[in-house]
């Protein structure tokens, strides 16, 4: 069962679809039904104004049928028993009078009850049919709503259910370049083995330069080699005889390799002096020595030099060889730099010529390089110097090789690792790297130094791993960027209460004096004359003078009393724009050994991505096999 499973996963992986691991995308989740909120309404059917009056009635009818019958019958009594008194004088009255008026009566009772009764029986079948036509229309439409709703729910817990959760991450540009930093050994593999796949499944080439002595190319191989590509791996120093690291490197491209190696490992004030001096002598060297150059003959020619070498017990070098070598001893000098360069120079080299096996056949270093499959080339020096000298001859050799080789611009070259490397020769072997039409991946363990200078460099793209150093995180953190958003800084409350109390008190009067002086005059006068003859007259008259004065005195006051309280309350939200990281350097330190955050600028802008290369991811359900479109 796990070995049809890791095959069922190994024929996932290799498919010819640009794939740097998984992003997971959470799925819209399940929308209401725009209808669900809108029930339909019921049509409101009410009865006519006169509904109950008739039902009463309709229920009293049969009251009224007796009385009219009551009424009847009393009526034909009386008629009756008047009808008696006249029937001597017409017989036939009383009996047709009261079979009349028994007839018409009864009739009539009869149409008012029916009447009556029919009536209510109209208004209420009429009522009944619209309430009852209205109560199935709504039904009809509540059913219709409700299975609206509810095919909308189900498509909707459907698409949730069954939505893809796994996208790849693919590159929208096409970098020359990309740069994983940090990450541990189970996080590269499984990057080498998510990316080396799909780039082997085009018929593409990977080639593999492993400074990490922790096999991170090992699955991949196992990998490529199950799915029949063409996978070869070297061991350094163990197949360093194989290797042909010097072979088709003519004396001057020989010693560069070799002096930029010295230089990149032993950086002084004068390095450049240094560099030039140590291929000098490295070229000199080579171009007095016959066949195929090897690490062995560089050290007998180094040692020539120093008028150390024991032609008697080493047949290293062949008589012409150790005679051309001697023929520019006295060139070379006697100065104590160039002994000490010397020395300097056959230390670092009889490291390598110690595990070399000069009697192996090589089909030269470019041979090595493949144009389809992967290859690595994995170092396990057990000394740190001589490991470390070797991975910079190998670096260096396959910086050489890019100036020359003629790629098939389908070819990538990944350097684990290459914090080992400097940065002056990381940036030569990039540049190299794009003008030859190789893509270049750089696995930095660690992102400090000069490394730091590498991050967003043009036409690269950027994955950051599990980064547990606080520092690295936080730089790391500041590459990504930061955001902004506004966010609750202050909360103000203000309560207040106002009390008022006061009082006033007024007191006053008013006093007035009015006078007043009035005058009358009168006069009478009469005259009579008496039957006698006599007569008589009086007059009088009659003045008045008054005088008056009044006093008036008034006198008021009021006390008043007010008082008054108010309470106030203010509440208010301040909210501030702050910057945050769009990844915390917490959140970088505790990822996943297989997840990353890719940081890319392509055509659309700067994009962040957060994935993972687990390869078993595509075993997973609900997997894409195309990238998200955004």
């Amino acid at each position: 069962m796990v070995a049809n499973r890791t095959t069922e996963m190994w024929d996932r992986l290799f498919q010819p679809t640009e794939r740097w691991g998984w992003e997971y995308v959470t799925p819209a989740p399940v929308a209401v039904s725009p209808e669900a909120a809108t029930p339909p309404m019921a049509a409101q059917i009410y009865a006519p104004h006169d509904y109950q009056l008739r039902e009463k009635r309709s229920k009293r009818a049969w009251i009224g049928l007796i009385g009219w019958l009551v009424l009847v019958f009393v009526v034909v009594a009386m008629v009756g028993s008047m009808a008696k008194a006249a029937a001597p004088k017409v017989p036939a009255l009383a009996e047709w009078s009261t079979m009349i008026i028994l007839i018409l009566g009864v009739g009539l009772a009869l149409v008012y009850f029916v009447r009556t009764r029919r009536r209510f029986t109209v208004m209420k079948r009429s009522y009944t049919t619209q309430y009852s036509d209205a109560s199935e229309r709504y039904n009809q439409a509540f059913s219709a709503w409700q299975q609206r709703v509810d095919e909308h729910n189900r498509r909707e817990q459907e698409r949730f259910g069954s939505a893809l959760l796994w996208y790849p991450v693919q590159l929208s540009s096409r970098p020359s370049r990309i740069d994983v930093f940090g990450g541990t050994e189970d996080g590269w593999a499984s990057l080498l083995v998510t990316v080396g796949a799909n780039q082997l499944a085009t018929g593409s080439s990977l080639f593999l330069l492993d400074f990490t002595d922790m096999a991170v190319g090992d699955n991949l191989a196992f990998a490529a080699s199950g799915k029949g590509h063409q996978v070869e791996v070297r061991e350094l120093p163990r197949d360093l005889g194989q290797l042909g690291l010097l072979a088709d490197l003519d004396a001057t491209e020989l010693a560069e390799v070799l002096a930029e190696t010295m230089y990149n490992m032993n950086r002084t004030a004068l390095g450049n002096d240094l560099r030039g001096l140590h291929t000098d002598l490295l070229t000199a060297v080579a171009e007095r020595l016959s066949g195929p150059v090897t690490f062995t003959k560089l050290v007998a020619g180094l040692q020539v030099f120093r008028r150390v070498y024991d032609a008697v017990s080493d047949e290293t070098l062949s008589p012409e060889e150790l005679r051309k070598l001697n023929s520019y001893v006295d060139t070379v000098g006697k100065t104590d730099q160039v002994h000490n360069e010397l020395q300097s120079l056959e230390g670092e080299l009889r490291g390598l010529a110690r595990v070399e096996d000069t009697t192996a056949e090589t089909p030269g270093f470019r041979a090595i390089w493949p144009v389809r499959g992967f290859t690595a080339i994995a170092t396990r020096a057990k000394t740190g110097r001589h490991r470390r000298f070797l991975e910079h001859v190998v670096f260096h050799r396959v910086l050489q090789e890019l100036h020359t080789r003629e790629t098939t611009g389908n070819e990538t070259l990944v350097i684990a690792g290459a914090d080992q490397i400097g940065l002056e020769s990381l940036e030569a072997m990039a540049r190299q790297a794009r003008r030859a039409g190789v893509r270049l991946v750089f696995l930095v363990q660690h992102l400090r130094d000069d490394m730091q200078k590498l991050l967003g460099g043009a036409g690269s793209v950027t994955v950051l791993m599990q980064l547990g150093n606080g520092d690295e995180a936080s730089t790391a953190a500041e590459f990504i960027g930061r955001g902004h958003k506004f966010v609750l800084s202050q909360l103000t409350v203000q309560v207040g209460k106002t009390l008022t109390h006061g009082s006033s008190s007024t007191e006053g009067g008013s006093s007035s004096t009015a006078r007043t002086r009035g005058y009358s005059f009168g006069s009478t006068s009469s005259f009579s004359t008496g039957s006698n003859g006599n007569s008589s007259s009086s007059s009088g008259s009659s003045s008045s003078t008054n005088f008056s004065t009044t006093h008036t005195r008034e006198q008021n006051w009021s006390d008043t009393v007010n008082q008054s309280e108010a309470d106030s309350q203010n509440l208010g939200r301040t909210a501030s724009r702050v910057y945050e990281f769009a990844v915390e350097p917490t959140a970088l330190q505790g990822l996943a050994p297989t997840a990353f955050v890719m940081v890319e600028t392509g055509p659309t802008g700067r994009r962040v991505v957060v994935g993972d290369c687990n390869p078993g991811t595509v075993l997973l359900s609900r997997v894409a096999t195309r990238a998200r479109i955004s």
